[in-house]
């Protein structure tokens, strides 16, 4: 029978000895070519219940399984790993996750020495570890597909049971003790549905330096994980350009992360997303008040990846009425002078449907001292041409503010060249004054621009696309 063991958000289960399995048959005929040589070794044996190590996200909650380079460890007094077990001979491809991991469902591992007591302590102490008495919680993971977790064997997973004599062998559950996230990432907006953008990588974080979601720790026989040691806030599971699904039902592009169990305050979730037409990458970050990851337990999150979206029209100023909405060349001005500009080539934003990024930061009016749209610098441009727009002219601050309540945000979104609207500068931005004409032209217009090194009001032929926009 499928175990879903971690969709009750529960790790239970009864271990039976294989040979009373009905499948034992077919196991050993499976093992006879690379059976090892177990003279004189006494079998640990576990079944296919909530007992394994790799495991696979089946749109519910985690299956776990066994996979090559598995290893168990038993405490007579002395902590001893198994000499060899039968995981390679029992490996199989996953039937719902092409290019999967290979996996086993049921494991026999077989130590050296005498053991006469009814019970053992055993634990799983990481895939590739070499002691029995730590654990190593990974701040760097990687997970190749979608739905495949065969990474958590070397990322953090671990656990421990008791083996119990059956007659014949011991036979135990392995109760696991790290905590899971499993993440859900979706997004509503049009710009998932042409399927050109991915996750890269999810980083969740604390905003606390001294908390422990990886490091290393010590390991008991109850699966209490301590002092830890070379601890990290944050975790980031780097991701094989999983698809963005445009619906939370799709549970097929799903990754999963080991963490330390426990409870922390402000934890953040920041995706990284990347456009594969545009070939851009930028940040989407949601932060929580608190958080609790539980030991043996795997946490869902399904998060809908919702960003900015900006028109994708550039009007030509036929007729200057269309920039009426704009701010006017003085406002413009205050915000390119006194609006501490910070130039942001992170924050993410969609357009025709593509994700983009960068663009600038200013401050609101509000928070902008002596600002008025009757004039700048004692001077009203709307009635008085500017005689050099390169002197209005500011550098800007390089990242986001800290305070970014207190900004409005203008995307680099470039701008449409004369007739043949070709669409360029997209780490740049331009927009429309009102009103824009320059005084003494009829078809010179103010507009505002801005690139990474800062910011300036100028005017320019009408024949050019531009964009409009509303400050705050």
């Amino acid at each position: 029978m499928k175990t879903n063991a971690l969709s009750l958000l529960a790790l239970t289960g009864a271990l039976f000895l294989m040979a009373a399995c009905a499948s034992e048959e077919t196991n050993s005929q499976q093992e006879q070519a690379q059976k090892p040589d177990t003279k004189g070794l006494t079998a640990f044996t576990v079944d296919g219940g909530a007992t394994r190590t790799t495991a696979e996200y089946d749109g519910s909650g985690l299956n776990f399984y066994w996979t090559e380079g598995d290893h168990l460890w038993v405490n007579n007094g002395t902590l001893i790993q198994d000499n060899s077990n039968n995981i390679s001979a029992m490996l199989t491809y996953s039937p719902t996750v092409p290019g999967a991991v290979k996996r086993a469902a049921t494991a026999r591992f077989y130590f050296a020495g005498t053991y006469t007591a009814p019970s053992y302590p055993v634990r799983y102490t990481g895939k590739g570890s070499t002691v029995g008495d730590k654990v190593t919680i990974k701040a760097q993971q990687s997970q190749t597909i979608p739905n495949d977790a065969s990474h958590i064997g070397e990322s953090g997973d671990c656990g421990t049971g008791t083996a119990i004599y059956s007659g014949t062998g011991y036979n135990f559950t392995l109760d696991h003790k790290a905590s899971y996230v499993t993440f859900i990432p979706y997004s509503t907006q049009t710009w998932a549905q042409n399927q050109n953008a991915c996750v890269l990588k999810i980083r969740v974080f604390t905003g606390h330096a001294s908390d422990a979601l990886a490091g290393t720790f010590n390991f008991a026989d109850d699966g209490t994980l301590s002092n830890p040691a070379s601890t990290s806030n944050s975790i980031e599971l780097s991701l094989n350009y999983f698809p963005v699904p445009n619906t939370s039902t799709v549970t097929t592009k799903t990754a999963t992360m080991v963490v330390n169990p426990g409870t922390y305050s402000n934890v953040s979730i920041e995706y990284t997303l990347y456009d594969q037409q545009t070939r851009l990458t930028g940040t989407i970050t949601k932060t929580y008040p608190s958080m609790t990851f539980t030991a043996g337990k795997n946490k869902k999150v399904h998060t809908d990846l919702q960003v900015k979206e900006y028109s994708g029209g550039y009007p030509r100023l036929w007729d200057e009425t269309v920039a009426a909405g704009c701010p006017n060349v003085n406002e413009a001005c205050w915000y390119a002078m006194k609006g501490d500009p910070h130039w942001d080539a992170t924050t993410l934003w969609t357009m025709n449907d593509h994700l983009y990024v960068r663009g600038m930061w200013f401050k609101k009016k509000a928070k902008i001292s002596g600002f008025t749209n009757s004039n700048y610098g004692g001077t009203d441009y709307r009635t008085t041409a500017m005689s050099n727009p390169t002197n209005i002219i500011n550098n800007s601050t390089q990242g986001r503010p800290s305070n970014p309540d207190d900004y409005f945000f203008l995307p680099a979104c470039g701008y449409y060249y004369n007739y043949g609207w070709t669409l360029l500068d997209f780490d740049r931005g331009y927009y429309w004054a009102s009103p824009p004409v320059v005084p003494g032209y009829s078809d010179i217009y103010y507009y505002m621009y801005f690139a990474k090194d800062g910011v300036s009001v100028q005017y320019e032929y009408y024949g050019h696309g531009m964009h409009l926009w509303t400050a705050e």
